[in-house]
């Protein structure tokens, strides 16, 4: 009897490997297929529809980022896909890896009000959140003056962000996470889209993990390879151009746009397989 239990046992197993295994395959065929038919969708050049020139604006907004960069456009979709889904980036690498220049890119062409500060042990919560203000003061209110600090950006960027200390770290994880910042006695709503943090290591400590929790997307970024550098030498066209002054006014709309679609989009089972197996194969 137990020997017929352990097969049986033995023979679901083996039945439910092989059911995983046939899903794992019948997703993979599924999303080949969608990519060929997207890859093959004939072009209507007539009325364009609003998806298309949404999408047209995006893929023009990364063509700026890119001007000029060499080996960068993994970096810059992600700033953007960071800035679409309303979730932070943290970029890990050398210096000199143009990282806060993509980030500068970001707020000139799309508009968006920007701060950056390079943080240091030293660094205290008047440089990142603003002085106190002397006018509350005198009404006996602990208040700070926020204009044109951390407080009041859209768009936010933090270089060596693993150097921050004590004194602003409890505000910075309040002001990363729950989009709220406490000044003096009230707590008030800020209207952050996106930060962007930078780091030549990565946190040393566990005090700092909850920092680093933060950061949904992550990214190494390495410095250019060899066949970059000869790129450059060369003046290829990735080489040419420099800083962007150019905006985009319909980027703002059209990454709303992405934002309020989200909701309504519903994840395929064969892509949400693909998702599950991903995480499985990281977490191993």
């Amino acid at each position: 009897l137990a020997r017929r239990v352990r097969q049986a046992a033995e023979a679901a197993e083996e039945a439910e490997v092989g059911a995983s295994a046939d899903l794992r395959e019948r997703a993979a065929a599924r999303v080949r297929q969608q990519l060929t038919a997207s890859v093959n969708a004939p072009h209507n050049p007539r009325g364009v529809s609003v998806a298309g020139s949404v999408g047209a604006t995006v893929r023009r907004a990364t063509a700026l980022l890119e001007v000029g960069l060499i080996e960068r456009e993994c970096e810059a979709r992600l700033l953007l896909l960071a800035l679409v889904g309303g979730e932070h980036l943290l970029l890990l690498g050398p210096p000199g890896t143009a990282k806060s220049e993509l980030c500068r890119r970001l707020s000139t062409i799309a508009r968006l009000g920007y701060f950056e500060r390079t943080l240091t042990r030293f660094s205290t919560p008047e440089e990142l959140f603003g002085p106190l203000s002397l006018a509350a003061l005198e009404r006996d209110e602990f208040r700070r003056a926020t204009a044109g600090y951390a407080p009041t950006a859209e768009l936010l960027f933090l270089d060596e962000i693993f150097k921050s200390n004590s004194a602003i770290l409890n505000t910075l994880l309040t002001l990363l996470n729950e989009r709220l910042f406490d000044d003096g006695a009230k707590r008030e709503r800020v209207p952050l889209l996106s930060a962007v943090a930078a780091s030549n290591e990565g946190p040393e400590s566990d005090d700092l993990s909850a920092l680093y929790d933060r950061f949904l997307l992550r990214r190494l970024v390495a410095p250019v390879s060899d066949d970059g550098v000869l790129e450059l030498l060369l003046g290829g066209e990735a080489a040419e151009g420099g800083s962007v002054d150019a905006a985009l006014p319909d980027l703002r709309e059209a990454l709303e746009e992405v934002r309020a679609a989200a909701p309504s989009v519903r994840l395929p089972r064969h892509v949400a397989l693909l998702l599950r197996d991903a995480r499985a194969f990281v977490r191993e």
